[in-house]
């Protein structure tokens, strides 16, 4: 009884496995990606923006506003006319924005691939980075580009 047991119990094993069919792996899913094209160079030459508003700080009153701001080339534009140079470079997920020398000092802030699509901030945050100020006044500004 115990030899047919082994038996049995050796011919199901062999009738129960299944061979293994290898072949190439799988192939990896594309990856798709958005058509904004982030990791390409973007620039602002030859763009020109208008402040409409302009706010200090996180809470205050929003103020009207109409200056011009015309980026020339890679390192210079111009603010109501006057030339001053700037800095415009990506960041991890969106892009800094430095002017030198306006009327509200050296400001520097993070602008959005999405602000640069449609031609409109709303808002953003502009910080006075000025040497020897230390205040770090905060400016949210509205602009639009024409």
């Amino acid at each position: 009884m115990r030899y047919l047991f082994f038996i049995f119990l050796l011919a199901l094993s062999i009738t129960s496995c299944q061979k293994e069919v290898i072949g190439p792996p799988n192939q990896p899913e594309p990856i798709i990606t958005d058509t904004l094209e982030i990791d390409s160079a973007y620039s602002l030459v030859g763009q020109t923006w208008v402040i409409t508003q302009y706010r200090v700080g996180e809470f205050g009153e929003i103020f009207q506003l109409n200056d011009t701001i015309s980026f020339l080339d890679l390192t210079t534009y111009t603010y109501n006319g006057f030339e001053s140079p700037y800095s415009f470079y990506p960041t991890a997920s969106a892009f800094n924005l430095t002017l030198n020398y306006t009327p509200f000092g050296n400001i520097s802030g993070t602008i959005y691939q999405g602000n640069l699509n449609i031609g409109n901030i709303n808002g953003l945050k502009f910080t006075d980075i000025t040497v020897g100020s230390g205040n770090q006044t905060n400016y949210y500004f509205w602009m639009i580009r024409e």
